[in-house]
C-alpha cells in the first residue's frame, strides 16, 4: 500500500513551471514540487531571487532553473512556455501563483493600482494558461494547470476590492478552462489560501495591526480554527496533490487551505 501510494504522489519525470517562484507562496510550491520529484522552472520578474532559488535547490540534488517572466506581458509569457520547453522537451504542470496585493479600499483605489492588479492576477493566469495548454495539446500531454486564489472569493476584508475582483475572476477562469480542456486530459483546478506568513503578506498584516505585524498574527491566529496562520509548504503539499497523479479525477475544483477560517461564515 506504500509502495502504490508514494507512486501516485511521485512527480519524478514531470517538468512544472511555477510563476511568482522566487519568494513567499511560491517559494513554497517550489520547493514542495521539486521535493516531489519534479524538474522545476522558477518564472519569477525577480530573476536574481529565482536564480538563487534555483541554485540553492540544485545543491541539494534537485532538478531546477529559473527564466524572468512579467505574466501580463503576452509575449514574455510565450518565451517563458517555448523556453521551457525547449530546455525540458515538455511541460506538465503550471501553477498560476504570481499575484500582487496592494491594499487600498474602493474609495482611495485608483484605476491604475486596479488595471495593474487585474492584469497581473487574472490576465497573467489567463495568459499562461493559454499557452501552456497548447503545448499540452499539442503534444498529447495529459497536463495539470493550478492557480493559485484565495479565500477572500469566500470572505472579503476591507481595503482588497482590485484583488478580490481578480480571484474572483480567477475561480471562474478555473471552471471554464476545465470543462474546455476536459477533452484533452488537461485538469485544471486552484487552491485558495487564507492567511500565509510570507514576506509579501508583511505591509497587510502590519497595516491590519495598527503598525504591529506581531499583534496583528496574534489576533488574526485565534480566528483560524487550527490556531495557526499557515505557511508556504502548507500551500504547496496542497498544489502537490492536484499535480499529482492522486488527482487525476479532480477538475474544475477550488480547494480552500484556510485553517477553517471560512467556516467563520
Amino acid at each position: 500500500m506504500e509502495s502504490a501510494l508514494a507512486k501516485l504522489l511521485d512527480l519524478r519525470g514531470k517538468v512544472a513551471i511555477v510563476t511568482g517562484g522566487a519568494q513567499g507562496i511560491g517559494r513554497g510550491i517550489v520547493e514542495t514540487l521539486s521535493a516531489a520529484g519534479a524538474r522545476v522552472v522558477i518564472a519569477d520578474r525577480n530573476r536574481d531571487g529565482a536564480e538563487a532559488l534555483a541554485a540553492t535547490l540544485r545543491r541539494q540534488g534537485h532538478s531546477a532553473s529559473a527564466l524572468e517572466v512579467d505574466v501580463a506581458d503576452e509575449a514574455s509569457v510565450q518565451t517563458l512556455v517555448q523556453r521551457t520547453a525547449d530546455q525540458c522537451t515538455h511541460i506538465d504542470i503550471i501553477v498560476n501563483n504570481a499575484g500582487i496585493f496592494p491594499m487600498k479600499p474602493l474609495r482611495e483605489l485608483d484605476a491604475a493600482t486596479w488595471d495593474r492588479t487585474l492584469a497581473v492576477n487574472l490576465r497573467g493566469a489567463f495568459l499562461c494558461t493559454r499557452l501552456a495548454a497548447e503545448h499540452m495539446i499539442a503534444n498529447r500531454i495529459a497536463g495539470r494547470i493550478i492557480n493559485i486564489s484565495t479565500m477572500n472569493t469566500a470572505r472579503t476584508y476591507v481595503g482588497m476590492p482590485h484583488y478580490d475582483a481578480s480571484k474572483g475572476g480567477l475561480n471562474a477562469l478555473t471552471k471554464s478552462a476545465a470543462l474546455e480542456y476536459a477533452p484533452f486530459g488537461i485538469t485544471v483546478n486552484a487552491v485558495a489560501p487564507g492567511g500565509v506568513k510570507t514576506p509579501g503578506s508583511l505591509a497587510v498584516r502590519t497595516q491590519l495591526g495598527g503598525g504591529s505585524v506581531e499583534a496583528a498574527d496574534a489576533a488574526f491566529a485565534q480566528r483560524i480554527p487550527l490556531g495557526r496562520w499557515a505557511e508556504p509548504e502548507d500551500i504547496g503539499q496542497a498544489v502537490w496533490f492536484f499535480a499529482s497523479a492522486a488527482a487525476n479525477y479532480i477538475t474544475g475544483q477550488v480547494l480552500y487551505v484556510d485553517g477553517g477560517l471560512i467556516l467563520g461564515l
